[in-house]
């Protein structure tokens, strides 16, 4: 796994770039949070051009709106003849604009005053004469309008209260849960919601101005992150990967995105980007807690391994010095003290292949790593009558650290002689070929797995031993394998040859490095 920290010097460019978006923006970040600040109230004043009004001054406007426009829809009426045939209808479009910016009492002062207004202004003043029931129907419908808009609009008013609240409360959990959702439409730029965790370390206004957010991710990650969206773009399906960004300060942090079509068939994805930084250091540290413990249980089954060698030297040197005399047997008895010795080389090499963290990866054959790893457990198996069956396919090459596919091995066949009965015990590992993959499977006939346990089986700290192991060898088993592009399952039931359980490993084949 890569390591959060250690960067190298080819990664201050990236760095300087990152920090000079981020001090571009904050200022206008100031800016945009200073303007966040006004009610519900002003943004509906500035739909009509009245949002440079302070707060305090709101009510009194809109008082004022109240009386003016009533009287000014009747002097309007009574100089435009074809309104003075149609009185009232200013005045319907003077009550609905108060009702939708003051609410219930300015739009009653309104229909108040559009009634005294226009009697005065409009009809008196032009000698016009209704009947009063026509007088009185109009001035019902005015109030009826003005009372109708005030309660919809009140609603209304609410309604967006209660998302402006739950906006807030969204906003709130994404800076709580650092992420950030997203949207994306491959003719279109990333579009990120506001409000959300700065994922990137620089504000998401930044992050639009740039063709593409992959310009601020690791340039060892963006190649990645590349094809995994054209591939989904292509299949139409999730998008789900994992990349490092460095924000400004220099801090390198991991970020995994989540993403799904909107709909089967539209080339638009809605997701979610998480920051798991914290995450990633938990599981270093789980990795390393691992091996320690990988270690300790390797000191044990080596000093098994040590003490028998050296026990057959001990005798085989005291029996050449009392055979000097039969110069063939002491001949024979130093080459078998020669083997025994070369032996005690082999193990002192396998456990420093443990011990030697070497991250490089490469073309490994897994036959032969099964063959270094079963010398180990030789003592060991030999104790408890373990037969082993071992069916390697040669030649077959995977792409692989060599120390972590040791540690993935390590802790399957462990595990298998753990379960294995006093008396029977078989062993089974074959390595085959399947399409253009590596296939590892190892079996035992043992006791077996429930079905719950091989649920929760690669469950971090979960274990079915009582007194010993940690819980987490197979879910750093399983870290290991995905990590280097493969695939790990487990079966439980009753296989040829007795078998009980059934551990599945495949890899991807790699290319010969001499081709």
């Amino acid at each position: 796994m890569p390591a959060m920290h250690g960067l190298t010097n080819q990664n201050g460019k990236y760095c300087m770039k990152s920090r000079f978006l981020f001090l571009k923006y904050r200022k206008s970040r100031t800016f945009q949070a200073a303007n966040r600040k006004g009610g519900s109230r002003r943004r509906r004043l500035k739909i009509f051009g009245l949002h440079r009004l302070d707060r305090r001054s709101d009510r009194l406007t809109i008082n004022l709106l109240a009386i003016v426009l009533p009287v000014l829809s009747s002097l309007i009426s009574a100089r435009i003849g074809f309104l003075r045939h149609t009185p009232f209808a200013l005045h319907v479009l003077c009550i609905i604009f108060v009702a939708m910016l003051g609410g219930f009492a300015p739009a009653m002062v309104a229909v108040l005053l559009s009634i005294v207004s226009s009697y005065y202004l409009l009809f008196d003043a032009n000698g016009l004469h209704e009947p009063f029931w026509i007088t009185a129907l109009r001035c019902s419908v005015l109030a009826v309008i003005g009372i109708f808009v005030a309660v919809v609009n009140r609603g209304r008013h609410r309604a967006l209260s209660a998302l402006q609240d739950r906006t807030a409360e969204l906003i709130l959990s994404q800076q709580g849960s650092r992420c950030a959702s997203w949207r994306f439409d491959p003719r279109d730029k990333l579009r990120w919601q506001r409000g959300g965790y700065e994922v990137f370390g620089i504000p998401f206004d930044a992050v639009e101005t740039l063709p593409s957010p992959i310009e601020l991710m690791h340039p060892d990650d963006q190649s990645h992150v590349r094809s995994t969206i054209d591939e989904a773009i292509r299949t139409n399906g999730p998008i789900h990967l994992q990349y490092r960004v460095l924000f400004p300060n220099g801090d390198v942090h991991w970020n995994e995105a989540r993403g799904a079509p909107v709909a089967p068939g539209v080339a638009v994805w809605r997701g979610v980007t998480f920051d798991v930084s914290e995450r990633k250091l938990a599981e270093i540290a789980l990795l390393r807690s691992e091996k320690l413990a990988a270690m300790g249980r390797l000191a044990s089954t080596v000093a098994h391994e040590i003490n028998n060698p050296l026990e057959a030297v001990t005798n085989l040197l005291y029996l050449a010095r009392t055979s000097l005399a039969h110069s063939d047997d002491s001949q024979a008895y130093l080459a078998s003290a020669e083997a025994e010795l070369g032996r005690l080389a082999d193990i002192t090499r396998l456990t420093l292949g443990f011990v030697r963290n070497n991250a490089s990866s490469r073309n490994v054959d897994p036959s032969s790593t099964i063959d270094e790893v079963l010398s180990i457990f030789r003592h060991r198996f030999e104790l408890k009558r373990i037969q082993v069956a071992r069916s390697c396919q040669g030649g077959l090459l995977i792409h692989i650290a060599p120390h972590e596919l040791r540690q993935i091995l390590t802790n399957i066949i462990s595990n298998a002689a753990d379960a294995l009965p006093d008396s029977g015990a078989m062993l089974s590992i074959k390595v085959r070929q399947e399409n253009n993959s590596a296939v590892i499977q190892i079996e035992d006939n043992g006791h077996g797995i429930s079905e719950a346990d091989i649920r929760r089986i690669f469950e971090p700290f979960f274990s079915t031993k009582q007194d010993v192991g940690t819980g987490i060898g197979l879910w750093v088993t399983r870290e290991l394998v995905e990590k280097n592009g493969g695939t790990v399952s487990v079966r439980s039931g009753d296989f040829p040859g007795g078998m009980k359980t059934s551990f599945r490993l495949e890899f991807p084949l790699a290319q010969d490095e001499s081709s």
